[in-house]
């Protein structure tokens, strides 16, 4: 969806009675504001799903537990000791929002935020098998830090994560101002800017009543946003390791 796009909802529907006339165009002193809420409704919608989302290769090793996932840390920043196996051709953004997943060479999920260990049978050259501790789980110890368990070897990994979304450039003209979020989630969107554009008026009395319409606004956004979860749930969530699965069952 592009800017205008926004501008012509607003201005045709939910804001229409803030403004002289339906269809009219919103008005010039009142753009910096009403932009400022459609960043807002933005950022607000990308907490709740997963619009954009990428992911990042790191290199582990025995001697290091602790992986901030800085662009500092990219091998494309020229850090020798950098972890991060980006490129310069697609460095790494430093874009994280939130870690959704992690997962090794195989294509395996790893479990997060758990304190798991189990018994592994190894071979050494005097033939026996002894058993050592070995751990899977990851912790996240920051939005955008790893820590791994001490003793862990586990190679490469693919860190899956929540992009945070470009600010919009307000500067430009709103017919070219791309905002990147699927068409179905322009009227969640409204009725956000609409439930913040409304709130300093406050209450209204009808009848014996209060009747506010920031908060009429804010119940119809909460409605559409879990009728989009609903409806349009593979935009991306974040999966959740539970006693059921680490024993192993489906």
């Amino acid at each position: 969806m592009f800017l205008n796009e926004v501008h012509t909802q607003l201005c045709a529907g939910e804001l229409s009675k803030l403004f002289d006339g339906e269809g009219a165009e919103l008005a010039p002193e009142s753009l910096p504001k009403i932009n400022a809420l459609i960043q807002a409704g933005i950022n607000d919608m990308n907490s709740r799903f997963a619009v954009r989302e990428k992911e990042i290769l790191i290199k582990t090793t025995l001697e290091q537990r602790v992986y901030e996932l800085v662009p500092s840390n990219a091998v494309s920043s020229g850090n020798v000791d950098g972890f991060i196996l980006d490129s310069v051709q697609e460095p790494f953004q430093g874009d994280i929002s939130q870690i959704l997943r992690v997962t090794d060479s195989t294509g395996q999920s790893l479990w997060l935020n758990t304190d798991t260990a189990f018994l592994m049978p190894v071979d050494n050259v005097f033939g026996t098998r002894p058993s050592i501790f070995t751990h899977t789980g990851i912790n996240l110890s920051a939005y955008n830090t790893i820590k791994l368990h001490q003793g862990s070897d586990l190679g490469e990994l693919i860190v899956h994560y929540k992009a945070r979304l470009k600010p919009l450039d307000f500067s430009a003209d709103p017919a070219a101002v791309y905002i990147d979020l699927p068409d179905h989630m322009l009227n969640a969107l409204v009725l956000y800017v609409a439930s913040r554009k409304y709130n300093p008026k406050g209450a209204e009395t009808i009848g014996r009543g209060m009747f506010h319409e920031g908060n009429n606004y804010w119940t119809k956004y909460l409605d559409e946003i879990n009728n989009l979860k609903a409806n349009f749930a593979s935009i991306g969530s974040q999966g959740e390791t539970t006693n059921f699965q680490r024993g192993g069952w489906v």
